[in-house]
C-alpha cells in the first residue's frame, strides 16, 4: 500500500499517502512493483472469456455479497463477471471482437500494472468503465478462489437492500450512495466505493436501469454511451445510472440468501 501512495485510516478506511521507495520489500514477498504489463486486446478477450467460465455464478454473488464487509476485494468481481460471461457469444460474423470496450488507445496493447489494480481492488474500490482492468481480477478469482460470507455480510446486504426498497420513486444514484452513507452500512467506504457497490448491484440486475443489466447479455459500448445520462465527464456510469427507485424483487432476494 505505501509504495502506491495508500493507507488505512484510524477508522479502517483508506486514504491517499506520500509513496515509499522501498519497493524491494514488497518486492520480497512476490509482487512485481510498478511492473507493467501490455497485453493485446484479443488476448485480453481470450484470457477473459477463459477465466470467466472457471467461475461459478452463484460463487462470484457470494463473492460480491463478501465484498460488503469481510472481504472488500469481492466487490469488483460481480461487475468483472457480468461483462466476461457473454463476451464469447457477442462476436459477429467476420469480426474479432465484440465492442466490448478492448479498443486500445496505446498502438495495439493496453499497459497493465497488475499489482496495482489488484491492492486497488483488495482495498474496496469497483469501477465498470474501463474492461481491461477486469483480466487480473478475473484469473485471480479463477486461480485463487473467491471469499465467501460471513453471517454479517448477509446481514449487511440484507440492510443495503432495505435502504434501497426504502427510497421514493424517482430517487437518483447519487441520492441513493447518500442514503447508504448515511445508514453506515459498509463501514470504512468513501463515496467511490459505495458507488462501486451500487454499480455491481445494477450490473447484476438488482437495481432496475434504463439500460440491461450485464449480468443479462452482452451490452455493448455503444449501447453504455447512448445509456450515459449527464455524458463521460459524470461519475454516475450505466446501468447505475438509469436508475430511479425500486429493485428487482426477485433478484435482491437471490442476493439475500446467497
Amino acid at each position: 500500500m505505501r509504495v502506491y501512495g495508500y493507507r488505512f485510516t484510524r477508522t479502517g478506511g483508506v486514504a491517499g499517502a506520500d509513496p515509499t521507495d522501498d519497493a524491494a520489500v514488497a518486492a520480497s514477498s512476490g509482487w512485481p512493483i510498478r511492473a507493467v504489463e501490455r497485453f493485446t486486446p484479443a488476448e485480453i478477450f481470450e484470457r477473459s472469456v477463459a477465466a470467466a467460465s472457471a467461475l461459478d455464478e452463484e460463487a462470484v454473488l457470494g463473492a460480491f455479497v463478501a465484498g460488503l464487509g469481510s472481504a472488500p476485494s469481492g466487490r469488483q468481481i460481480a461487475i468483472s463477471f457480468g461483462w466476461a460471461r457473454h463476451l464469447s457469444a457477442a462476436v459477429a460474423a467476420g469480426a474479432s471482437l465484440p465492442d466490448c470496450g478492448l479498443e486500445a488507445r496505446d498502438g495495439d496493447a493496453f499497459a497493465i500494472d497488475v499489482t496495482e489494480v489488484l491492492l486497488r481492488i483488495a482495498l474496496g474500490w469497483a469501477w465498470n468503465e474501463q474492461p481491461y482492468r477486469y483480466l487480473p481480477d478475473l484469473e485471480a478469482a479463477a486461480t485463487t478462489g473467491l471469499p465467501t460470507p460471513t453471517a454479517d455480510d448477509r446481514e449487511r446486504v440484507r440492510a443495503l437492500l432495505d435502504v434501497v426498497v426504502a427510497q421514493p420513486a424517482g430517487t437518483t444514484a447519487s441520492a441513493l450512495e447518500k442514503a447508504v452513507a448515511r445508514a453506515r452500512i459498509v463501514p470504512g467506504t468513501d463515496k467511490y466505493q459505495r458507488y462501486g457497490i451500487l454499480i455491481g448491484l445494477a450490473e447484476i440486475g438488482v437495481l432496475p436501469s434504463t439500460l440491461a443489466p450485464s449480468w443479462d447479455r452482452f451490452v455493448s459500448r455503444r449501447e453504455i454511451a447512448e445509456a450515459w445520462s449527464g455524458g463521460p465527464r459524470s461519475d454516475i456510469t450505466p446501468p447505475l445510472s438509469g436508475w430511479r427507485g425500486g429493485v428487482d424483487v426477485g433478484r435482491a432476494e437471490r442476493l439475500r440468501r446467497v
